[in-house]
C-alpha cells in the first residue's frame, strides 16, 4: 500500500469523564455518536478492556488521550470540545489572522501504539485463554491457548475439516475473554 494511502490521526485529550467512559467502555459510542461518523471510521482508543477469571482489567497504554482518524470536516472535531468528557483537540492556534489548524499525528506512530497495546495484553495470556488472531498468517481465526514459550503461544485452532496446534507471536493475538474491548480491538 502507498504510504500516500494511509490516514492521519487527531489527538484528543479527555478530561476526567473522559477517562471513565474509557473504563466504561463507552468512549468509542459517545465518540462516534457525537462526530455523527459510522462504525467503520477508525477511532483508536490506547485501553483495552476485558474479562479474566471473572474480574474486569484494563490495561491503558496512554490515559487522557483518543485518537480519531482524519478525514471529517474540521469543525466537527473541535465541536467536540463542547463535550465535557473532552479538554481539547489538539491544535495549533494560527497568527493573528489564521485560524486554529488541526495537529496530526502519522498513521506509523499509531500503529507503533497498537504493536505496544498487543505486548501488554500478549504479557497477559494464560494456557486455556480463548484468543483471536490479529496479524499474520492465522489473521482472523480463533482458538485456545496450550502452550507458550518465549513470545510464541501454541494455540489450538479447530476448523470444520482440519485441527491444528499452530505458533503464534503473542503479539499477534487478542483475548476473547469477556471481549469489551477498546483500542487496537476495534480498529
Amino acid at each position: 500500500m502507498d504510504q500516500r494511502d494511509d490516514h492521519t490521526w487527531i489527538a484528543v485529550e479527555l478530561s476526567r469523564l473522559g477517562e471513565t467512559k474509557v473504563e466504561e467502555g463507552t468512549l468509542d459510542a459517545a465518540l462516534r455518536s457525537d462526530l455523527d461518523v459510522h462504525e467503520f471510521h477508525p477511532i483508536f482508543v490506547p485501553a483495552v478492556s476485558y474479562t479474566k477469571a471473572g474480574k474486569r482489567i484494563t490495561l491503558h497504554l496512554m490515559e487522557g488521550y483518543v485518537f480519531v482518524a482524519s478525514g471529517l470536516p474540521e469543525i466537527r472535531y473541535f465541536s467536540l470540545e463542547k463535550k465535557a468528557y473532552v479538554n481539547q483537540v489538539m491544535s495549533t492556534q494560527g497568527t493573528r489572522f489564521q485560524m486554529r489548524t488541526l495537529s496530526t499525528i502519522d498513521n506509523d506512530y499509531i500503529e507503533k501504539l497498537r504493536s505496544q497495546l498487543r505486548g501488554m495484553i500478549a504479557s497477559d495470556l494464560d494456557i486455556g485463554d480463548s484468543v483471536k488472531a490479529v496479524n499474520g498468517r492465522y489473521r482472523s481465526l480463533e482458538g485456545t491457548v496450550v502452550g507458550m514459550e518465549g513470545d510464541l503461544a501454541y494455540v489450538h485452532i479447530a476448523m470444520r475439516s482440519l485441527q491444528v496446534v499452530a505458533s503464534i507471536p503473542k503479539v499477534f493475538l487478542e483475548s476473547n475473554e469477556g471481549e469489551e474491548s477498546s483500542g487496537f480491538l476495534r480498529v
